[in-house]
């Protein structure tokens, strides 16, 4: 009996060592899953595109290969609407979330600009002359006017407010229309230039529009509070 009960305890100590083996691995490889390409980490990355250098924490680049110092042709970024904020494991949920109707990320792609113009320096020069039909209101103080498919604007309209009474500055972006936009993650576009050579190009979930106000301030704002310079 003795011998017996030593190898009933040897065998019960194994299988708690392997169900606790079980527990952390899963642990290990949920947390695994939740990340998916993701990182919690908060330490700032040092680019430098052309001659604008930016510090931007890691956790809200997007591509895991952009995550290191030096210079970049670009920068890809995804920011949680409205914290500002880059993966945290608390907005997880968020970042992995792919339904067009909640999800609530901003993909920021931050490159050397090729315009002279951002897209609301556009409005009147360029997309005052594409617009066709007449304007539809598209949200809280904004129009939109579908964009001409005879220059090359294939199921896109321009969504825009009226220009702001202090400094004559308007929102302006582009969206696809509204198939399109039940499907695609971030169907609305905009772009804004900042620094001294950089053009951001910023995507966004349709459902943001209603609180366009919020990103046409605060995103302006981040993105120069990003130069390393700005600090100097």
């Amino acid at each position: 009996m003795p011998d017996l009960a030593k190898r009933l305890f040897a065998g019960f100590a194994v299988l708690a060592a392997l169900s606790v083996a079980i527990l952390v691995a899963g642990k290990l490889y949920g947390r695994t899953l939740v990340h998916a390409g993701h990182t919690s980490s908060t330490q700032h990355v040092e680019i430098t595109i052309g001659s604008d250098t930016l510090s931007i924490p890691a956790n809200m680049i997007r591509k895991e290969e952009q995550r290191h110092s030096g210079k970049a042709k670009r920068v890809d970024l995804y920011i949680h609407w409205p914290s500002i904020s880059g993966f945290r494991d608390d907005l997880a949920g968020d970042f992995n979330n792919v339904d067009p109707a909640t999800n609530s990320i901003v993909f920021v792609s931050i490159m050397p600009r090729m315009t002279t113009r951002d897209m609301a320096g556009r409005f009147d020069p360029v997309y005052r002359k594409v617009m066709t039909g007449g304007p539809l209101a598209a949200g809280p103080e904004l129009l939109a006017h579908t964009l001409s498919v005879e220059h090359g604007y294939i199921g896109e309209h321009l969504v825009y407010s009226a220009p702001d009474v202090r400094n004559g500055e308007r929102f302006v972006a582009r969206c696809q229309d509204s198939d399109a936009a039940n499907v695609i993650l971030a169907p609305c576009e905009t772009e804004i230039h900042f620094g001294e050579t950089l053009t951001a190009q910023i995507r966004f979930p349709a459902r943001l529009l209603k609180e366009w106000r919020g990103l046409h301030v605060a995103l302006p704002v981040y993105l120069r509070d990003l130069l390393a310079s700005s600090g100097d």
